[in-house]
């Protein structure tokens, strides 16, 4: 109890704004099922009253929870329950990446793990639409070898693709933040080394195994991949073990 007294005297104590309160016990509603995605809440004057709070309290708490993407407007006075977007979250955790000054060799090591696991989990669950995408991307692929933008957007698609295929909505979201981070060093690897013909061989090989079912030849081939696409980072004047800095790529 000596935490709670300061010179002989009790601390203040310290109480969440009401706005974060009401806040809190929305989410909490929503998180735990009570309000489910689609439904809607009531109006804010019946939330002031159910809160005995201000209805400006509860506007801020509304702010906080539409920025969190769990609440939207269904009209202009009514609010809806909503799941939140994966880019919504996913631009949060780039935000916070970026600001703690997060490396490529950091997000290079979650990768390493994500994208080896995407391909072995894709053998077990690749669905014949998802082999004709993948088919087609190779395609393009091939036929973009020379082209940076063509072959860029192409490399981007195939790895989505895959992990696609994992059917796993955990290593989706957990991979999308790193695609909106590593983009730029892939763009600044395929402008400098012009990899299109190693690219096509990893894709195909990858693909290759995957149709047949062999996780382990794929996951191999993911990660041959993945070293690649270290060596193109160094290779490419990029510094792998700084901050990422969007302005300098």
């Amino acid at each position: 109890m000596t935490d709670t007294l300061t010179g002989g005297k009790f601390q203040k104590l310290n109480r969440a704004p009401a706005y974060q309160a009401v806040s809190q016990k929305i989410r909490s509603a929503i998180l735990n099922g009570e309000l489910k995605a689609g439904e809607l809440l009531p109006t804010e004057m019946d939330l002031a009253e159910q809160f005995g709070v201000t209805r400006t309290t509860i506007r801020e708490a509304i702010r906080l929870l539409e920025y969190g993407g769990l609440i939207g407007r269904a009209d202009r006075k009514r609010l809806v329950v909503c799941l939140p977007s994966k880019e919504s979250a996913s631009n949060s955790l780039s935000t916070a990446m970026l600001m703690h000054e997060v490396t490529f060799k950091e997000l290079w090591q979650i990768a390493n793990g994500l994208e080896p696991l995407a391909a072995g989990l894709a053998c077990d669950s690749m669905t014949t639409e998802l082999k004709e995408k993948l088919a087609a991307n190779l395609e393009r692929t091939g036929a973009a070898k020379s082209d940076t933008k063509e072959l860029l957007e192409a490399e981007i698609e195939f790895h989505n693709l895959i992990a696609q295929a994992a059917h796993n909505n955990a290593l989706l979201m957990a991979r999308e933040p790193l695609n909106q981070l590593f983009y730029p060093a892939f763009k600044a690897v395929i402008e400098r080394m012009h990899p299109g013909g190693r690219i096509l061989d990893c894709h195909t090989r990858m693909f290759e195994a995957i149709c047949k079912g062999d996780k382990k030849t794929a996951e191999e081939w993911m990660q041959k991949h993945m070293a690649d696409f270290e060596r193109g980072i160094k290779m490419a004047g990029l510094d792998f073990n700084g901050p990422i800095d969007h302005q300098n790529l």
